[in-house]
């Protein structure tokens, strides 16, 4: 009772630190009452802080259902007592932690493969398209996958799964198949290793235009590049990954699904909502995350953790220096691989943070650079299915010893909320509605917005009033809408350029 009460002390601190509460408003707290509520009135935000902070401080997972009914400091301290027993009887033999707290152990994720093909083979399908994989939660992804390559079939994964040629784990597990008695002979990545080489996976990709596009990708060449990345690094030691990007992405397929299947270790997928602790028991862990993860996660990279990759977009000066700033209070050094790359061409190179410079990356050994004019033919064998060599859209110089500096994009393209988008897309849609009016458009990027940056546009037009309609969403559908600023007329400097610092100069003048 006394271990109860303590705990329940404990949670009353944690309350405090995460949304820095007044002394005198926490004693006016009961440990029944509903933290929504009065006296506290916390909101959703806080609410999530606080099971995020006591997740991380009591080394526990909530699952969903926890979020569920009223939220006090009883039910809350009651809940840590709950996960902590779950944790202690499943973490042993877990090797997919699921994004709503799901474990399945590797034998059951065999089964249900076994079960699934089964299941496929009695269902009506076109199997000469590539069939959408339903299902958002990244575990049931991964099986759904798997089977469907195992039976002939060309998986499509997306973050919109909905559409026509579509299956999912659940539907397919009430078809009441019956799977063969035994599971797959075999550890499953030699079984991908064995499987045909024409064998492909699709992926759904916001492309350059920020509209979504198909891109199929070899299985071959993506456990090649598994291969390679297990060759240039030692990861012998992990023995969990930590996995913030789902699946449904190319980066996130290889790191967090090919890659633990190939040195045999656990993964745990993060939802997007909520960052939820490594498991207890593993002491060796790879964190896979975006530049725009790096605030929420940094500061629960303790010293378990001894990888962090990062690739989606530029990691930054500012995130660098943080990086290495973390490493020097370090016991284990954290090493940080910074990957260069994308859906279209896979992986092209990489860095290592805090120690590189921020532009300079090292190929890898098997992709090749050639010059043509004023741009660079990438041969990879990471590329999409049947391609062997493209150009590749990025400005880079090349430097000896097999380095390149990384300029940017060729075509202006930017990346908002983890898609990539493009300037000129924007422009377009903004002349149709601006007609005959001069306009600029550009991203700014912002290392702390969760976005990535601010999209806005300059449009040469007396002051107007704009709302977004409904046939404006309607327009840009697929496009983000960008802050729209109107101006007598768009600045020019000395060289006769328009600037983004004049424009932003002549808005602040005019609302003096």
């Amino acid at each position: 009772m006394k271990d109860f009460e303590d705990l329940v002390q404990q949670v009353r601190q944690q309350i405090v630190d995460s949304v820095e509460l007044e002394e005198s408003e926490v004693k006016q707290l009961s440990n029944e009452d509903d933290l929504l509520a009065s006296p506290l009135f916390l909101d959703s935000v806080d609410l999530l802080q606080v099971y995020s902070d006591c997740q991380r401080k009591f080394n526990v997972v909530f699952n969903n259902a926890d979020y569920d009914g009223t939220h006090t400091v009883s039910n809350i301290s009651k809940r840590i007592v709950a996960a902590k027993t779950k944790g202690v009887l499943d973490n042993n033999n877990a090797a997919f932690y699921s994004s709503n707290g799901d474990r399945y152990s590797r034998h059951e994720f065999e089964q249900y493969i076994t079960t699934l093909i089964a299941a496929i083979g009695q269902v009506k399908i076109n199997r000469h398209e590539p069939v959408r994989v339903r299902d958002t939660d990244p575990v049931k992804m991964m099986l759904m996958a798997v089977a469907l390559v195992f039976s002939g079939c060309k998986p499509l994964l997306s973050a919109q799964p909905e559409g026509d040629n579509a299956l999912g784990f659940d539907e397919l597990m009430s078809t009441h198949a019956t799977a063969p008695s035994e599971t797959l002979s075999s550890n499953l990545y030699a079984q991908l290793e064995r499987v045909q080489n024409n064998a492909v996976i699709g992926f759904e990709t916001s492309g350059s235009t920020g509209v979504p596009v198909q891109i199929e990708k070899s299985l071959v060449s993506m456990l090649h590049e598994v291969d390679e990345l297990t060759t240039l690094f030692d990861f012998k030691a992990l023995d969990l990954v930590d996995a913030y990007v789902s699946p449904v992405h190319m980066y996130g397929f290889i790191w967090s699904f090919l890659l633990p299947l190939k040195l045999d270790i656990a993964v745990v997928y993060q939802s997007n909502t909520l960052s939820r602790p490594a498991p207890s028991g593993y002491e060796a862990i790879m964190a896979v995350s975006v530049p725009a993860l790096w605030q929420s996660i940094s500061g629960g990279l303790s010293d378990r953790y001894h990888y962090v990759v990062n690739s989606g977009g530029k990691f930054g000066q500012q995130r660098d220096t943080q990086f290495a700033s973390l490493n020097a209070n370090r016991k284990t050094q954290l090493q940080g691989i910074d990957v260069l790359g994308s859906t279209e061409t896979g992986a092209i190179a990489y860095r290592m943070m805090g120690l590189d410079d921020i532009q300079t990356y090292r190929l890898l050994p098997t992709v090749k650079l050639m010059p043509n004019g004023e741009e660079h033919i990438i041969y990879s064998d990471f590329l999409p299915y049947g391609i062997e060599s493209a150009p590749l859209d990025d400005k880079i110089e090349v430097l000896p010893n097999n380095q390149i500096r990384h300029l940017g994009r060729k075509d202006n393209v930017f990346k908002f909320k983890g898609k990539r988008y493009s300037l000129k897309a924007i422009e377009e849609k903004l002349s149709q509605l601006f007609a005959g009016h001069a306009l600029r458009v550009y991203f700014i990027e912002q290392e702390n917005n969760v976005r990535g940056g601010e999209l806005i546009a300059f449009v040469e037009k007396v002051s107007a009033q704009f709302e977004t309609t409904e046939e404006i969403r309607a327009l840009f559908q697929d496009l983000p809408i960008p802050k729209i600023e109107f101006i007598d007329e768009l600045p020019t400097n000395a060289m006769g350029k328009v600037t983004l610092q004049g424009l932003q100069e002549k808005v602040r003048n005019a609302r003096v």
